[in-house]
């Protein structure tokens, strides 16, 4: 009995942890860091303020718990892109399937973008942190993965990674920044799965006229 009602406890506490997570990463989604308080993060969760000191210690750790989850998501994500040998035989492939599984990526996780475009717009406290952690890691395995598959194409020599990685990234991660714009201007829901298939197909067809 003793140990029915500890693994009880131990649920709720894990089940009143991830409530604050989620609540938090909403919050930090639609407004910021700055504009978002641990009190109004409490309240939307429907806990006591000081369960957020007792899980997170403080604002900054719960903020960054939201994008510590989301970036261990990104490593899992990049772990399905080692080198193959199917993707030096056919680069241009292999950047079409990098490029529908970015699509389907951010489509499951826009809070987690939103928090981070914010913090890049705001120029936020954290950027720097962020930015060492999570940021130029990611960026870094993504850069070594398409300097290896595209440089096996002679006309690829010298081509600027960097900004074919920009073109990429900023073309998928406006669509989700605008999806309720898009809500409003096509009366459809942006995020539907027949629309996500619309936007892949589109994105191949963008990089094989561009590249």
């Amino acid at each position: 009995m003793k140990l029915a009602r500890s693994a009880s406890a131990r649920d709720s506490s894990a089940s009143t942890q991830e409530s604050i997570l989620a609540t938090a990463r909403t919050l930090f989604a639609q407004k910021g860091y700055s504009a978002t308080s641990t009190q109004e993060i409490a309240r939307a969760a429907g806990v006591n303020k000081r369960l957020i000191f007792y899980y997170f210690e403080d604002k900054e750790k719960l903020y960054m718990a939201t994008l510590e989850e989301f970036f261990s998501r990104v490593e899992g994500f990049l772990q399905n892109f080692q080198i193959k040998e199917q993707d030096l035989s056919d680069p241009w492939l292999a950047l079409l399937r990098f490029s529908d599984n970015i699509i389907r990526f951010i489509s499951q996780q826009r809070e987690p973008v939103l928090i981070l475009m914010r913090e890049i717009m705001d120029e936020g406290p954290l950027l720097e942190q962020i930015t060492e952690c999570y940021i130029r890691p990611t960026l870094s395995a993504a850069e070594s993965y398409f300097k290896e598959i595209l440089g096996q194409d002679g006309n690829l020599q010298g081509r600027d990674v960097h900004h074919l990685l920009l073109s990429l990234g900023g073309a998928n991660l406006l669509y989700f920044i605008a999806l309720p714009l898009l809500t409003r201007i096509w009366d459809l829901d942006p995020n539907a799965p027949e629309i996500l298939e619309e936007r892949k197909q589109t994105m191949r067809r963008f990089i094989l006229r561009s590249l």
